[in-house]
């Protein structure tokens, strides 16, 4: 396969690629009740930042647990999922009755999680409709549903399809079977092809995931994988994968009961295998790791509108909330979340509020997600330029080739993507 060389340059770049932005839920603090208490006066007021929302109810079960996994999610029980979505439309509506939130609009319902399609398929369209009667939606919004393709059934998937349901997600992780034994995905690579032809069938929108350096995987294995995935039409979250204390995973590779995970230069590979395979096929790569070739991911308001817009997350575990300058993660524990919504309590575990300086760094990480930072933009909300503020780093990026600076933006160049993670952390504090 021919590289580009813009993509494979290595002189004067760093000598290992991160693979995570600097700014986690991880990195919340603990609830504060001067937080909280700002949190909730910001709640009061009326939406004015001119951005589109998304809204993001979560299921947080799972019917198996796989050994990368280091989400928070819980034991999946048929007789806990009534309750729990008793629970979840209380904290919805708590937040539907907010100031902030008849004043905001939304462009796609997202049930995410944990695994969405364990619902029945009462439960699942039920659940969207309480939505769209309680939330303000822009007249062209999007409804996605996360799933696995074990419990995304012919039955749901058709009424998805009938619905007007947009996109279905699905965690394909890998097509080879001797990786997805280890991994525990509990179906065989055949059988998720299927699902996703099926839901392509129908004439829905299918996104999956898939990860690259899997202990033990091959260039030759990822290769496979993602030529399957373009096989299948359909649109991909490609990902490094990172193995964190206290998943299975790590404990097996610890033991010596799974493999060691590719060195630094076999990860560039994969990655930029990945990255020519796709072009090649006339995706585009967008946001954090996706290849797409659906012109309305590209418009994402929930992306694009980064950090000014937000996401509005509920349910037990949920972590990617944000509301402008708050961010903020729930009690994970199922039971725990319900108890806490059935006393008439926000179930927020963790809460941040960026200061000014905070909001600087995070409009740089749009690198991260591959938009540019508007600079007049910038200059409107901060008083100053990005070059005032980050002279040393863009100067020093520039020259490496890892960005293009004009009178209008900041955006990454074709090599600059393959170390935006590392571009990200530039702007972090040291």
């Amino acid at each position: 396969m021919k590289q580009s060389r813009s993509v494979t340059e290595k002189e004067n770049t760093y000598e290992e690629r991160a693979s995570w932005p600097p700014y986690t839920y991880r990195d919340y603090a603990d609830i504060a009740p001067e937080t909280y208490e700002a949190f909730m006066e910001f709640l009061t007021t009326e939406n004015t930042s001119n951005k589109v929302m998304e809204l993001q109810p979560w299921i947080s079960f799972c019917d198996s647990r796989c050994t990368f996994c280091y989400y928070p999610n819980n034991p999946y029980r048929s007789s806990m999922m009534e309750p729990y979505l008793k629970m979840l439309r209380k904290e919805l509506m708590m937040y539907a009755e907010t100031n902030y939130v008849k004043t905001s609009e939304f462009d796609e319902i997202v049930l995410g999680g944990g695994t969405p399609s364990l619902m029945t398929k009462d439960q699942m369209f039920s659940l969207i409709k309480f939505c769209e009667d309680n939330f303000n939606t822009v007249d062209n919004y999007f409804i996605k549903i996360t799933g696995s393709s074990r419990s995304f059934s012919k039955e749901k998937l058709v009424a998805a399809a009938e619905y007007g349901v947009y996109q279905v997600d699905m965690g394909a992780q890998t097509f080879d079977d001797k990786l997805r034994k280890m991994l525990n995905l509990p179906d065989s690579a055949e059988h998720v092809a299927e699902e996703i032809k099926l839901a392509r069938k129908l004439g829905l929108c299918v996104c999956i995931d898939i990860m690259y350096n899997i202990p033990g995987q091959t260039l030759e294995s990822w290769t496979n994988t993602v030529k399957r995935a373009i096989e299948l039409d359909a649109e991909v979250d490609a990902y490094c994968l990172e193995v964190y204390p206290g998943t299975i995973l790590y404990k097996q590779m610890q033991e010596g009961r799974a493999p060691p995970q590719a060195d630094e230069e076999l990860q560039k590979q994969m990655y930029i295998t990945a990255y020519e395979l796709f072009k090649e096929a006339g995706y585009k790569a967008i946001g954090h790791d996706r290849y797409s070739r659906d012109k309305w991911h590209e418009k994402e308001n929930c992306i694009n509108g980064w950090p000014w817009a937000g996401i509005l997350t509920t349910g037990a575990g949920c972590f990617m909330g944000y509301l402008q300058k708050f961010s903020y993660s729930n009690i994970e524990n199922a039971q725990d979340y319900m108890d806490a919504v059935n006393q008439g309590r926000y179930p927020i575990a963790k809460l941040s509020e960026s200061t000014e300086r905070d909001m600087i760094r995070k409009v740089m990480t749009r690198l991260y997600i591959r938009l540019p930072v508007d600079k007049l933009e910038f200059k409107e909300k901060f008083g100053k330029l990005p070059e005032d503020v980050y002279p040393e780093q863009l100067k020093r990026l520039k020259e490496k080739g890892l960005i293009e600076i004009t009178d209008e933006e900041i955006r990454l160049t074709e090599l600059g993507d393959l170390w935006k993670a590392n571009i990200a952390w530039e702007f972090a504090e040291k």
